[in-house]
């Protein structure tokens, strides 16, 4: 019977005692762990099985085959992943059997098994190792000599030819096993060398341009064979260098090698839009969001498109009642959010089941070191693992508190990591960057800020529909529309935009931008430029800013002229101050070349002046690469911006008033757009009636601060008819006319 000294003994789960070796406290943690969960344990048949028995644990509801043969035998074995990853021979399963032995007086069965096996040896570095039985011996013995080295460990070299040695053991042996995580083990190494071979000798630069509609940049092609050739990999470029476009290229080259049939992307709320968009854009392939009521979600996970898309929230809900996920490619986006193991979302992660995977991730270390341990382990569990070694190897920490005060050896994690992870800087890559990459990155709305969105839209829709009945609308009704436009775009910002309550505030923009901000400013020297049309949409990152204790500048029309420039200076000298904050008052006149991205909270009716943004850190003496980011709300007055805002921006040369707002159309402009327009609409819907369109359209009053007014400049009203027309033009065709025709009311100006 076997005697433990662990018993009854209080450890430390962050100090290890003075008194004791490394692995042996780890032992310790895991017997005292058994004592403390009391497993359900029975022998699953003393006959038939011996030395084999269940576990169940009754808190997670999770049952685990334990083979145990005694202390340090080669046979033990646990079906848990602690066991595979803690290097230790033994985890809080098979002490539990320990215990259980002890507690019915029985002793460990440890006579060898008759049949020999092909196992994983997870104790130190994993290898696939051979085992003999009593049967066969010899014969056994003398095969695997030609397979196997003197410590019993398969060579590299008989990955290929592993069938053929099984063939040979089985026909001396029918009893041979080979254990299935053996056999994954050697097929994942043959499958790898496929993929090596398939990235070097078929996908040429030339072949990876033509997979998607538009060529990748040379570092973009090294990542993408890069994850590809490791099946699982991580990939952790810096921010705005297309970790996206990356992922979408390594599944397109598994969907048409036919190595997957589905891909499922998992990624933040915010970005589900966005990753829909870019899909489409790169591949033309269907794609599903995942999303509605539980019921639908499970049914969509089944649908037939090969790309899914689904929020980390509700694929946390979703495994609840599914329990395991199975897919052929998992891309998940900001794994970052994953570095804590024990939160219910990274659990729920760990339960989806996927041949390959590629991992996104701008800033995968953030805090502490062993955070990237939780997100390497997604990819290869036994890279950086186990965590405690990690820790005794890399962290110098306080020999009372176990806190960490210090780090060590940091290059041999960069050469672990060499397989698994790959990461490029904008600096390492600038030769290969274009000088300027914008991006629309699509921003769901909350419920309350669509209600009101489609409340203002249906009352402009109205007016429109009046208009093509009786072509008139008086200057009340035209003022009134260009308030309701107005509104819309504030409600794509924020509600308390309108309302300023921040007790009912809804949005999910500022969120976003905070996450990107976060995404930039770790790891870098990188300055951001945030703008926004809105005062009272600044004011609210301005508040964000202060809770998370950034420095910044912020620069709007009540600043006084004699302090804009300290403003600026701070921001351009101090290297503590990383953010500009400003609203269009700092549009025009600045100078900001050092910053190197630009976020826009907003999109402004005028492509003037998102130019004249764009132009404060795109201009002479901005030596590096920069990227505009503009947060756009899905299904709302904005999206329908986007599609204008890529018009040729020639087109509009000379057609703009000197960036000057005014509220009309002269009555001959407005008269011409209206009645193309009508030539292109359906038939009106029967009107309702004067007075109740009066008392709908009179809901959306509001009172605005100064430098929030909703006024719209005359170019830009013609965008807003645009943009409020969506439901009204049905076709792609007359969509194509009603452009032409904008374009020819333009050039006639």
């Amino acid at each position: 019977m076997e005697n433990n000294k662990y018993t009854q003994r209080r450890l430390s789960n962050t100090v290890k005692p003075a008194d004791m070796g490394l692995e042996e406290w780890q032992v310790a943690l895991r017997h005292n762990q058994a004592e403390r969960e009391h497993f359900a344990i029975s022998e699953v048949s003393e006959q038939f099985c011996p030395g084999e028995y269940s576990v169940r644990n009754h808190k997670t509801r999770s049952q685990y085959k334990v083979v145990y043969r005694g202390a340090y035998s080669p046979w033990n074995y646990c079906s848990c992943p602690d066991f595979r990853t803690s290097g230790l021979g033994t985890c809080k399963h098979i002490e539990g059997v320990k215990l259980w032995l002890q507690a019915e007086g029985k002793e460990p069965y440890s006579e060898e098994p008759r049949y020999s096996s092909v196992y994983v040896d997870y104790r130190g570095q994993r290898s696939i190792r051979i085992r003999f039985g009593q049967g066969y011996r010899r014969e056994l013995a003398a095969l695997a000599g030609e397979y196997f080295d003197h410590a019993s460990v398969l060579r590299p070299e008989a990955y290929a030819s592993f069938d053929t040695f099984l063939e040979k053991a089985r026909s001396i042996d029918p009893e041979f096993r080979c254990y299935p995580d053996a056999l994954e083990m050697v097929i994942g190494q043959r499958e790898r060398q496929g993929r090596v071979t398939l990235m070097e000798n078929v996908y040429t630069d030339e072949t990876l341009d033509a997979l998607l509609t538009a060529p990748l940049y040379p570092y973009q092609k090294e990542g993408v064979r890069f994850a590809v050739k490791a099946g699982k990999a991580i990939i952790a470029d810096e921010m705005g260098l297309g970790k996206t476009v990356q992922a979408i290229c390594c599944a397109e080259i598994y969907l048409r090698q036919q190595m997957v049939e589905n891909v499922l992307i998992v990624c933040p709320t915010s970005l589900k839009y966005q990753w829909k968009s870019e899909i489409e854009k790169w591949t033309g392939r269907a794609t599903v969001l995942i999303e509605g009521y539980a019921t639908r979600r499970l049914e969509l996970y089944q649908a037939a498109a090969p790309y899914k898309i689904v929020s980390y929230q509700s694929l946390a809900n979703d495994i609840k009642s599914l329990n395991r996920l199975s897919v052929d490619l998992l891309i998940m986006d900001e794994v970052q959010r994953l570095k804590n193991w024990n939160t219910g979302l990274a659990q729920a992660v760990r339960r989806i089941d996927s041949h390959y995977s590629v991992l996104l991730s701008g800033t995968p270390l953030e805090n502490k070191l062993d955070e990237l341990v939780s997100i390497v382990q997604l990819a290869d569990p036994y890279c950086l693992s186990p965590l405690y070694r990690f820790r005794h190897e890399h962290i110098v920490t306080d020999p009372l508190t176990g806190k960490a005060i210090g780090y060590k050896n940091l290059s041999d994690i960069r050469q672990r990591l060499s397989g698994t992870l790959i990461r490029r800087t904008k600096q390492s890559v600038r030769l290969q960057l274009p000088g300027r990459t914008d991006q629309y990155l699509l921003i769901p709305m909350t419920q309350q800020q669509s209600s009101r969105h489609e409340e203002l839209r249906t009352a402009v829709a109205r007016l429109v529909s009046k208009w093509a009945r009786t072509k008139f609308l008086s200057e009340e009704e035209r003022r009134r529309m260009l308030l309701m436009l107005g509104q819309m775009r504030m409600l794509a910002d924020s509600t308390f935009i309108i309302d300023q309550n921040l007790d009912t505030r809804h949005d999910v923009k500022v969120s976003e931008a905070m996450n990107i901000l976060s995404d930039a400013l770790e790891g870098s020297d990188t300055k951001v430029v945030i703008f926004s049309e809105w005062e009272r949409m600044a004011r609210l990152m301005a508040m964000e800013l202060d809770a998370r204790g950034l420095s910044y500048a912020f620069l709007h029309g009540g600043v006084e002229d004699r302090k804009r420039n300290d403003i600026i200076e701070h921001f351009q000298n101090d290297s503590q101050c990383r953010i500009f904050l400003s609203t269009d008052t700092g549009s025009t006149g600045l100078n900001l070349q050092t910053a190197g991205i630009l976020i826009n909270l907003d999109l402004p009716w005028n492509p003037a002046v998102l130019e004249q943004r764009i132009g404060r850190i795109y201009r002479i003496g901005q030596d590096d690469p920069i990227q505009v980011l503009n947060l756009v709300s899905k299904d709302s007055i904005e999206e329908r911006m986007i599609d204008r805002l890529r018009f040729k921006r020639s087109l509009f040369e000379g057609a703009l008033d000197g960036g000057d707002d005014t509220i009309f159309l002269s009555e001959d402009r407005f008269q011409g757009f209206m009645e193309s327009l009508a030539s292109l609409t359906p038939e009106a819907s029967p009107r309702r009636g004067e007075e109740e369109d009066t008392k709908e359209d009179a809901k959306v009053d509001a009172t605005f601060s100064e430098g929030d007014s909703p006024l719209l400049g005359e170019e830009s009203e013609v965008r807003l008819f645009l943009s409020s027309l969506r439901n009204i033009l049905q076709s792609p065709e007359k969509t194509k006319q009603l452009a032409e025709a904008i374009t020819q009311i333009l050039n006639e100006t």
